[in-house]
């Protein structure tokens, strides 16, 4: 079963209970429908929780916050559209990689045609923490970019002028720019790193989490979840 929680710094740990942090504003992957915390990876964990035997509780919080709440004990895992970097594993454990995604650049239908890979000087808004922010640090340097704490004020900003693009991932991409129907998006790159679940080193659910994993891919529940929140939206 799944429980909702709000984070708090002192939560009482409740041993027979995994508290699993999210971020939820990624649709489709986790975010808030009528006061319900739902999306890919919230299935998912559900699933992973049903194969180990225990109950989960989501804990949600900003993305800034999750792998800090990591390492300091706060949360036992995180599943929260968690790019899987060599800097990211050198601190943290991850599951084997359960999605690869695409990065895409959202748009105005009103900008002219442009190459979105020529990103000398363009504004472009990003969330703050994830790989679109590093991978713009390392490959547009000279592009003015702004840090926006989660994509929809990010889009926010695209859609009053005040940035040209947003980068994000593809599948989030392809959701907003069906809710706003004056943008458009376009793929960049192809992620070479995958989503993962994330864990304290040493963790000791990491073996129990990816046996959950391998099972659920050779049953079909990934596909089945891919065309669930990925394809039907």
């Amino acid at each position: 079963s799944l429980f909702i929680g709000i984070f708090g710094c002192c939560k009482p740990h409740n041993a027979d209970v995994l508290l699993v942090a999210t971020s939820a504003e990624y649709p489709p992957f986790e975010y808030k429908s009528n006061g319900v915390t739902q999306g890919f990876d919230i299935d998912l964990v559900q699933l992973v929780s049903q194969k180990i035997g225990k109950k989960i509780e989501i804990v949600e919080m900003p993305f800034g916050s999750i792998l800090a709440a990591l390492e300091s004990g706060q949360v036992d895992a995180a599943i929260s559209t968690i790019t899987i970097t060599p800097a990211r594993k050198a601190q943290f454990d991850f599951s084997t990689p359960y999605y690869f995604d695409e990065m895409a650049m959202v748009i105005s239908k009103k900008a002219p045609l442009q190459d979105v890979h020529h990103l000398s000087g363009k504004k472009i808004a990003v969330q703050l923490g994830t790989t679109m922010e590093i991978w713009l640090k390392n490959n547009a340097p000279s592009a003015e970019v702004t840090h926006m704490d989660n994509n929809y004020a990010a889009i926010e900003s695209l859609k009053v002028g005040r940035v040209e693009w947003v980068l994000m991932d593809g599948a989030q991409a392809v959701i907003f720019a069906k809710k706003n129907p004056t943008l458009t998006f376009k793929p960049v790159v192809q992620s070479q790193d995958g989503y993962g679940i994330a864990f304290p080193k040493g963790s000791v659910w990491l073996k129990s989490v990816n046996q959950a994993l391998s099972a659920l891919k050779k049953e079909g529940a990934l596909e089945t979840l891919k065309h669930k929140w990925l394809e039907a939206h």
